[in-house]
């Protein structure tokens, strides 16, 4: 998965960060909504379907163990 690095400082309901930070552990409607609100690094409508598809397979393979 591409790397959701932090654009400027910002808080979330998870974290704090500092421009530069890698984020991790989010939905992929939190990655949505901080690309849209410019906080994080842009991030293409392809790179957040691969991200979408990888948060999906990693569920899928989580609810099978």
């Amino acid at each position: 998965m591409k790397k959701i690095i932090a654009k400027i400082d910002f808080t979330t309901n998870i974290d704090n960060y500092i421009a530069g930070d890698e984020i991790t552990g989010l939905t992929y409607e939190q990655i949505v909504k901080l690309n849209e609100q410019g906080f994080i690094e842009p991030l293409e409508y392809r790179d957040l379907v691969l991200i979408k598809r990888e948060l999906e397979n990693n569920k899928k393979i989580k609810e099978e163990l």
